[in-house]
C-alpha cells in the first residue's frame, strides 16, 4: 500500500479528504489536528488547502467549491477529485490522521538525515530537528500512561498493588510510591541488608507523589495502604497511651499525697510515651528527635500535602542535617541547651510525601538535586491525563488479610535485641555486582551531574526493595525468617523484581528532572535522548553498542531507540542474533 520507502500513504491521503468532503464536520471537528504539510502528494495538499481557505471564508466543502477555489489557483486535477470522491466514505478518519501524522514526523526527520550525510547541516541541528519532528503532534493528552509490564513481581507486591490500583486506577508508579514506603516503615530499623561488600542500607524510602490536587484521589490511596499494612496497629497504641495516662494521673496523685521524708524515698512516676509506627506530620524537628527516641525502631510518617516539610527543610539547615541522618540511619545526638544529650542510634524514619506541580515548583531550589537531598526520594510524578474521572467505586480490598501480615512481622522481630542483618546469595550478589557496575559506567558516560546524582542515589533502593519484599512474601507464608540464620539469605529473584520496579521509578525521576530543567531548577542542560546514546558509543571500545545498553540509558526506552533506527539517527546491525546500534 505504500510506496517510496514508507515515506507517504496515498489511501490514508484520499480517506482525509474523502471523509471531509462528505461529511464536513470531521473537518471542524478535527482540524486542530491537520496541516497541509501531513499531505506529501502535491494534488492531496492542494485539496486540503482549499477545503481549509473554503472554511475560513465561511463558504460550504464540497465539490463544486473545492473545484472552484483550486481553478483560481490552476491546479484543479479533476481525475484526482474524482478518484477521492469515487470511493465510499470512510468512518475511522481519526486513524488516518494519527497515520499521516507518523508519516510526516518520518520524512521530516529523514530530510534532516539526508542533508546531514550530505555535510549540509551539523550534528546538532540533526538532533534538534528529529526531535521537533518527534514532538511535532505530541499533545499533553496524548502522553497516556504506560501499562508496565512486570516479569519478575513475586506474589505478595503483585496481590498488593493489583488491589490498591483498583481503587482507582492508579498509575503503577503512584501505587508503589505509597507501598513501599509504608512497608518499610513498619520493618523500621528492625532490620537492614548488605551487598557483602560496600554496602549495608535500612529500609528507609522517602517517597513524593507529584499530581493534581483531588482529580488524582492521592489521600484515599495512602489511607487505604496504610490500612492494609499497619491494620489497626497505630489505634491501638494510641488506646494503650491513653489508658497508660489515667493511670500516671493516678499514681502520680498518690505520689504527690505521701509524707515529705516518704517520697523523697520513692521514685516520681514517669509520665509515659506514645508508641509510634505511624508519626505526626507536624510539629518541630526537637519533636521529631524527641519521638524518634522514644520510638527506636523508627516508621513512617505521611504529609498530606508536602510544601510546608519542604520549606522547612530548606529554611532549617539543621533539620535537614537531622533528615540526613534519618535517612542513612547515621548514629545522631543532639546537646540539649538546658542540659542532657539525645542520641539516637538508628534514627531511621520512611516517608509519604503528596504535591501538587506548581507548589513544588515553588518551594523547590536550585540545588535540591545537585545537593543530593531531593534525589533521595522516589518520585512519581503525574499530569491529570494520568488519571481517568473520579468514580464512586465499590472497593473491597481485603485489608485484613495484608495486615495480618504486618502484625506477623512485628512479632516475628519482638525479641530481637540487635538489628537483623540480611545477606544475598552468592548469585544474587554476582548479578547485583554486574549490574551495578554497568549501570554505574552508563552513568558516569552519560549523564550530568545532577542526573548521576539521582541515578545513584536510586540505585540503593535495589537493596532495599530486596530487603522488604523479602520480608513480606515469607510473612504472608507464615514464615519466621529471623529464627535461622539461613532464612537471612536473599536471592535472585528478589534482585530481578526490585531492578524492574528501580527501573520504573528512574523513568519518574527523569520525568521530575525534565520538569525541573523547564523550570530553571538545574545547574546543567538535560541532553538529547540521541547525544546521550552517542556519548556511550563513543565512549565504547569498538564504537557501537547493544541494544541492551542503550536501553540502560536514563530516558531512553524502546520506543526511542526504534525511532532513532528509522530516521536514521543510528545505525542497527545484528551479529550472532545480537543488535548491534552505532552512530551513521
Amino acid at each position: 500500500m505504500r510506496e517510496n520507502y514508507n515515506i507517504y500513504d496515498e489511501q490514508a491521503e484520499y480517506a482525509v479528504l474523502n471523509s471531509i468532503i462528505f461529511e464536513p464536520k470531521n473537518y471542524s471537528k478535527h482540524k486542530d489536528m491537520l496541516e497541509p504539510d501531513m499531505f506529501f502528494m502535491a494534488t492531496s495538499k492542494d485539496i486540503y488547502k482549499a477545503i481549509a481557505e473554503l472554511d475560513a471564508k465561511g463558504k460550504p466543502i464540497d465539490e463544486e467549491f473545492i473545484k472552484k477555489e483550486l481553478e483560481k489557483q490552476n491546479k484543479f486535477n479533476p481525475e484526482i477529485l474524482l478518484n477521492i470522491l469515487s470511493k465510499n466514505p470512510y468512518h475511522n478518519i481519526l486513524g488516518y490522521i494519527k497515520e499521516l501524522q507518523e508519516l510526516h514526523r518520518k520524512r521530516a526527520a529523514l530530510e534532516a538525515t539526508t542533508l546531514f550525510r550530505n555535510g549540509e547541516i551539523d550534528i546538532q541541528k540533526l538532533i534538534s530537528t528529529c526531535t521537533a519532528a518527534k514532538n511535532m503532534y505530541v499533545t499533553e493528552e496524548a502522553q497516556q500512561v504506560t501499562k508496565h509490564e512486570y516479569k519478575h513481581i513475586t506474589p505478595f507486591m503483585r496481590s498488593l498493588l493489583q488491589d490498591l490500583k483498583s481503587i482507582n486506577d492508579y498509575p503503577d508508579s503512584m501505587v508503589w510510591a505509597v507501598m513501599l514506603p509504608s512497608m518499610a516503615g513498619l520493618i523500621g530499623a528492625r532490620a537492614k541488608i548488605t551487598n557483602g561488600i560496600n554496602l549495608t542500607v535500612f529500609p528507609v524510602i522517602w517517597s513524593m507523589i507529584v499530581a493534581p490536587s483531588s482529580l488524582a484521589a492521592k489521600s484515599t490511596l495512602y489511607r487505604k495502604a496504610k490500612d492494609c499494612i499497619f491494620g489497626d496497629m497505630q489505634k491501638e497504641f494510641y488506646r494503650e497511651y491513653e489508658e497508660s495516662r489515667v493511670n500516671h494521673k493516678t499514681r502520680y496523685k498518690e505520689y504527690l499525697a505521701l509524707p515529705k521524708e516518704e517520697k523523697l524515698q520513692t521514685d516520681e512516676p514517669e509520665p509515659p510515651t506514645l508508641k509510634q509506627i505511624i508519626f505526626h506530620a507536624g510539629g518541630t524537628p526537637e519533636a521529631k528527635i524527641k519521638s524518634l527516641q522514644h520510638n527506636p525502631n523508627g516508621g513512617v510518617v505521611y504529609f498530606d500535602e508536602m510544601k510546608a516539610e519542604l520549606e522547612l527543610t530548606n529554611a532549617n539547615q539543621a533539620y535537614k542535617a537531622l533528615k540526613t541522618s534519618i535517612f542513612d540511619g547515621e548514629t545522631y545526638h543532639k546537646e540539649l541547651v538546658n542540659g542532657g544529650t539525645i542520641i539516637l542510634y538508628s534514627p531511621i524514619l520512611s516517608e509519604v510525601g503528596l504535591i501538587t506541580k506548581p507548589w513544588l515548583l515553588e518551594v523547590a531550589q536550585k540545588n535540591d538535586v545537585a545537593s543530593g537531598f531531593m534525589a533521595r526520594y522516589l518520585f512519581s510524578v503525574n499530569s491529570r491525563h494520568d488519571f481517568k474521572p473520579l468514580k464512586i467505586n465499590e472497593n473491597f480490598i481485603d485489608t485484613k488479610k495484608y495486615s495480618k501480615v504486618g502484625e506477623f512481622i512485628v512479632e516475628m522481630f519482638k525479641n530481637c535485641e540487635e538489628t537483623i542483618t540480611f545477606k544475598l546469595s552468592d548469585e544474587a550478589r554476582l548479578k547485583h555486582k554486574e549490574w551495578f557496575d554497568e549501570y554505574s559506567e552508563t552513568v558516569y558516560d552519560t549523564e550530568t551531574d545532577e542526573e548521576a546524582t539521582a541515578s545513584y542515589r536510586l540505585s540503593t533502593y535495589v537493596l532495599k526493595f530486596m530487603l522488604i519484599s523479602y520480608i513480606f512474601n515469607n510473612a504472608q507464608n507464615l514464615i519466621d525468617v529471623v529464627a535461622s540464620d539461613n532464612m537471612l539469605i536473599i536471592g535472585k529473584e528478589y534482585f530481578d523484581e526490585a531492578l524492574e520496579i528501580m527501573e520504573l521509578f528512574r523513568n519518574e525521576s527523569h520525568k521530575l528532572l525534565q520538569l525541573f530543567e523547564s523550570s530553571n531548577k538545574l545547574n546543567f542542560k538535560i541532553d538529547d535522548n540521541a547525544v546521550k546514546i552517542y556519548k556511550k558509543i563513543d565512549r565504547s571500545e569498538h564504537r557501537k553498542i547493544t541494544r541492551s545498553e542503550a536501553n540502560n540509558i536514563r530516558g531512553i526506552d524502546k520506543q526511542i531507540i526504534d525511532y532513532l533506527i528509522e530516521t536514521g539517527m543510528l545505525i542497527s546491525n545484528k551479529v550472532d542474533r545480537t543488535e548491534y546500534l552505532s552512530k551513521p
